[in-house]
């Protein structure tokens, strides 16, 4: 196995859903005082009655969708985590540049796991490494509204086809494939969505 340096962008699944709660929270806030707004004495008399409903309803939809947008945008960088891998043929470093920079052996890692949804607007996947004593989660999101750049996501794949073609494929087997979630928020949002998130379980052979 040669050695290579990966190094990326991307979030947790718990902060990718937390900051998705925070987008929508916002974007219901927007729209709430535009509600407010529209229909208060000050301004519905200068809305022509027979575009009331077009203009309430439309603009209120347009400008909280786009309010939602640039806040997301605006709030990212705090829910993301820069992620270095440092591989070779006996172990992996793994630096998250806040508490974790740590060498593990490939001997330690116990099962791999992958959650995926993917479709023609946005692909979500999540990669998880379960060592004999740490977790290791990460997730990616491309889509429409740019959270991560493309050299992350590129680079996120890379490792992923590194770690299947190097690790995965001599010494482990795929268990499972099951459409499961991790929780009744993951859960919302795919429905939301309609979407099924597939899991995939990699155990030693």
């Amino acid at each position: 196995m040669e050695n290579r340096t990966f190094g990326f962008r991307c979030f947790t699944r718990r902060s990718f859903i937390v900051l998705v709660i925070s987008v929508i929270s916002f974007a219901s806030f927007v729209a709430g005082y535009l509600i407010f707004l529209f229909t208060s004495d000050a301004v519905m008399p200068l809305i022509p009655k027979q575009y009331f409903m077009e203009i309430l309803f439309g603009g209120i939809l347009v400008l909280s969708l786009l309010s939602g947008v640039l806040f997301a945008i605006s709030i990212v960088s705090l829910f993301r985590n820069k992620m270095t891998f440092n591989v070779n043929s006996y172990s992996i470093n793994i630096d998250d540049h806040k508490k974790l920079n740590q060498m593990f052996q490939w001997s330690a890692l116990q099962k791999v796991i992958m959650f995926k949804v993917e479709n023609a607007v946005w692909i979500n996947q999540t990669l998880i490494l379960e060592f004999d004593n740490e977790r290791i989660n990460m997730q990616i999101v491309k889509g429409r509204i740019p959270l991560l750049s493309k050299k992350d996501i590129d680079q996120f794949f890379e490792f992923t086809q590194y770690l299947h073609e190097q690790v995965l494929k001599p010494d482990f087997t795929l268990f499972s494939v099951d459409k499961t979630l991790s929780s009744k928020t993951a859960e919302f949002l795919v429905d939301v969505s309609h979407d099924l998130e597939y899991r995939y379980l990699y155990i030693r052979k």
